[in-house]
């Protein structure tokens, strides 16, 4: 875990996850990258002055934000800041993707809790875009040291054991435990793939299976609450378990409501 981006607005809900980002890189060592982009919306005359004063107040906050974070490091981490006018997802994603980054850590808000990671938002944006693992901090969630991992897996094959890096870099960082979790979806589940247990290394852990009629939102939900996970994980394939909770969420406007660190790794 060598290099952690954190895209940042400033606001309430990216400090918190900066908050994250400083926690898991006092354990690990690691560089954050504190990363600002912003974007002028106006007439073509006002250009000039409003990109001045927009990267001036950037600039002025990124200070703020690093003095305040630079005196929470231990552990030999550290930290950078950098502001760019550009898109922020494209921006997000391709510096994430092109400089090897190892995780993105990003703030979400709202009542809903994880609603803006499967809706149209800035993270959502990342995840479908970005091929790096991304934490998803929800709002009003405070750090503590990951002590119990839940992996929601679907049917679908795990392509290598890069994909799953990034949690097994966790769970053995802090030493947590393992859960797996399965929803079984009818007689013809296939369950879950039996390369898992190799390509988690040896790491200890539990599978679970699912068989109730709930719906996968509210059965996961449940979950968590019984086995107080305090980290969740998820693969995004292409089509698959994660992918469905993104097609629930925009056509019945819900979304899963978890109030813990969600994790989704990428297998594209």
């Amino acid at each position: 875990m060598k290099k952690i981006l954190v895209p940042t607005d400033f606001s309430g809900h990216a400090q918190n996850a900066l908050s994250f980002a400083i926690g898991i890189a006092n354990r690990f060592g690691s560089t954050i990258t504190l990363f600002h982009t912003y974007k002028v919306r106006s007439t073509a005359g006002m250009l000039v002055s409003l990109d001045r004063y927009m990267k001036e107040d950037a600039d002025g906050d990124l200070t703020s934000t690093l003095e305040k974070a630079t005196a929470q490091l231990m552990n030999g981490a550290t930290i950078e800041g950098v502001v760019i006018k550009a898109d922020a997802v494209d921006a997000i994603a391709n510096k994430a993707d092109k400089q090897g980054y190892d995780l993105i850590v990003m703030g979400t808000q709202g009542a809903t809790g994880m609603a803006e990671v499967f809706i149209g938002s800035t993270t959502n944006g990342v995840i479908r875009q970005s091929k790096t693992p991304v934490l998803a901090i929800p709002e009003g969630c405070e750090f503590k040291a990951f002590r119990s991992v839940v992996l929601a897996m679907d049917s679908k094959e795990i392509q290598s054991d890069q994909i799953l890096k990034t949690l097994v870099d966790l769970v053995k960082g802090y030493e947590a435990s393992l859960s797996v979790y399965h929803k079984v979806e009818g007689p013809e589940d296939q369950g879950i793939d039996a390369a898992l247990s190799y390509w988690l290394e040896g790491i200890e852990h539990a599978n679970h299976f699912d068989f109730s009629d709930e719906n996968v939102n509210d059965s996961l939900t449940s979950f968590l609450e019984e086995y107080g996970g305090d980290l969740l994980c998820m693969i995004r394939h292409k089509r698959g378990f994660l992918a469905s909770l993104f097609h629930q969420s925009v056509t019945r406007k819900e979304a899963f409501t978890s109030k813990v660190p969600l994790l989704i790794l990428q297998d594209q």
